[in-house]
């Protein structure tokens, strides 16, 4: 799960410095800040796929944490993310 994590760190970090417009930007990290599928319409192509990835990703680990019952965490796993948009 870390390696996902710093993986889509590194894919969100390539998206801020290298690859979208101040506009994406503004629609990428509300998107980040809502944490709702539905927020992927409003993104660009490439957006949607990164979004849809990090969604997935906090998925499984909110599902592995609530096995271990510790889904708490998630909700700050999350909001570390959303500062970092």
């Amino acid at each position: 799960m870390l390696t996902k994590v710093i993986a889509m760190t590194s894919v969100i970090d390539d998206i801020y410095d290298v690859h979208g417009t101040p506009d994406e930007l503004k629609l990428f990290t509300d998107a980040i800040e809502r944490w709702e599928i539905t927020a992927v319409d409003q993104l660009p192509q490439y957006m949607k796929v990164a979004y849809k990835a990090l969604l997935d990703v906090y998925t499984e680990i909110e599902e592995a944490m609530v096995n271990e019952e510790r889904s708490y965490r998630v909700y700050y796993a999350k909001e570390a993310v959303s500062v970092i948009g």
